[in-house]
């Protein structure tokens, strides 16, 4: 019996960013044949220090290679304001036989092409958009953002939820933002990020080497918070919650990794300089590798989230780390039986991590394999065989 044939359709594909489309690309190939289609551009949200710390240049080759065992065909595209389209999507679509359509994100339009593409493909649709991205501006902003929203890509969501054979929703505010786009009896389903268990995962040796190579003590209780700087993900808040800390316990130590060049990573370096105990506690990295970044969150104890969702929470909970995050609709689906801690974001963070710093103390460390193992139900493998399982195209992986 062949393969079946799966096509893994967006605007922007970078291997680097972690994001769900990379971990699904990873993974597909080992229970289908995959091709993944998306635009010769880098995702705008990555800035050119970024990138150049990377070694990674703004722009892609055009054409069809094989990449981690799946076929990645890129097409020049226009591109504005994080939108792109290329009129040669659509008919090569057609010049192809593939058992599922997999569009991540349509409001980046090209996977729209998958829509308007005759095929006869199962097709899955999957959405992130949440409030999350709207949270810096002001009431009047966010209200008009909303409106030019279901003015624009609501009518965009429309149309590929009306052709879709399943929609998902990456958070549960994902799915009741969307619900007015989506046909009465095909509602939407969870399906969180995921994290590749392949890159993400616990192991004591691994923990001990870098634990030691930063020079944290054994008794040391190491507190992270990964991601790129920006003003409202509230490390100010971080800082509040971590002074306190340090008051209880002078074996606190707090790592921050995601420093760039901006304006704002420059002031919280200033930050710790200013103040003499963040100074000798406090570590900043800048963005690392999936291979370092692993290491760091196995180095750790506890993982803050103040304010918003990031890929970084699954990551970490991969590891088996301790998550401290803000029971909102943006994450409220991640913890539960005891593998994390929510705090209330209208109360004092301060208190909350004081608060998760102390439970997490008399969680025993033989917890954290269990953790890590628990964490597996929203992996890249966890997700892949959902979404095949659900076009009726589940078989046995490769080596499996």
């Amino acid at each position: 019996m062949p393969r079946p044939t799966v096509l893994l359709l967006l605007g922007y594909f970078d291997w680097f960013s972690g994001y769900q489309e990379a971990a699904l690309a990873a993974w597909l190939p080992r229970y289908a044949a995959t091709e993944v289609i998306a635009c010769d551009r880098v995702s705008p949200i990555f800035n050119d220090a970024h990138l150049a710390r990377l070694g990674i240049p703004r722009r892609y080759a055009t054409g069809t290679t094989i990449e981690n065992n799946a076929r990645v065909t890129r097409f020049r595209c226009h591109e504005k304001r994080a939108m792109v389209w290329s009129a040669d999507v659509r008919p090569y679509i057609e010049s192809h036989a593939y058992n599922l359509i997999i569009q991540v994100m349509p409001g980046q339009a090209m996977p729209l092409a998958g829509s308007l593409a005759q095929n006869r493909s199962v097709r899955a649709v999957l959405y992130g958009d949440n409030s999350g991205m709207w949270s810096h501006l002001n009431p009047v902003a966010r209200l008009l953002k909303g409106a030019a929203f279901a003015v624009s890509k609501g009518m965009a969501y429309r149309y590929a939820n009306q052709r879709a054979d399943h929609i998902y929703g990456y958070t549960p505010e994902t799915i009741t933002r969307l619900q007015p786009f989506t046909p009465h009896g095909n509602p939407m389903r969870l399906l969180p990020l995921a994290f590749d268990p392949d890159r993400f995962f616990y192991g004591e040796e691994l923990r001990l080497e870098r634990r030691n190579a930063l020079g944290y003590g054994p008794e040391a209780l190491v507190v992270i918070s990964a991601g790129r700087f920006l003003a409202r993900k509230r490390l100010d808040l971080l800082f509040d919650a971590f002074r306190i800390l340090h008051t209880q316990s002078t074996e606190a130590r707090l790592l921050l990794v995601g420093a760039d060049d901006t304006d704002y990573a420059k002031q919280i370096r200033a930050t710790v300089e200013r103040e003499s105990h963040l100074r000798d506690t406090t570590t900043i990295l800048p963005f690392v590798d999936h291979t370092e970044l692993n290491s760091l969150f196995n180095a750790a104890d506890i993982g803050v989230w103040p304010s918003l969702p990031a890929i970084t929470i699954q990551q970490a909970m991969g590891t088996g780390l301790l998550p401290v995050i803000p029971n909102n609709p943006w994450v409220s689906h991640l913890v539960h039986d005891g593998m994390g801690i929510y705090f209330n974001p209208a109360a004092a963070l301060a208190y909350q991590l004081s608060a998760a710093v102390s439970e997490a103390a008399s969680m025993a460390r033989s917890l954290r394999p269990q953790r890590a193992l628990h964490n597996r139900w929203f992996s890249a493998q966890a997700i892949t065989e959902c979404l095949l399982d659900d076009a009726g195209l589940l078989e046995r992986p490769l080596g499996g």
